[in-house]
């Protein structure tokens, strides 16, 4: 019985440290964007739909956030 109960936790940890790294990651590629750069909304405004609706939030800002060509 244990052994399930380790498992779940080491489970819970690992998605729990995949959604930190990803919201940290936009954000931080957030804090490095131009304003001129961002669409939609503003810089206050990407920072809460990113950390309030994971994982839609960072899926938006990756889609939507950035102008054309972000990744050339």
């Amino acid at each position: 019985m244990s052994g399930n109960l380790t498992v779940v936790l080491i489970t819970v940890a690992v998605m729990l440290s995949v959604v930190v790294w990803f919201d940290r990651r936009c954000l931080a590629d957030l804090a490095q964007t131009d304003d001129g750069e961002l669409r939609h909304f503003d810089r206050n405004t990407w920072a809460l739909i990113i950390v309030l609706s994971f994982p839609i939030g960072p899926a938006l800002y990756a889609i939507y956030g950035k102008g054309p060509g972000r990744y050339r």
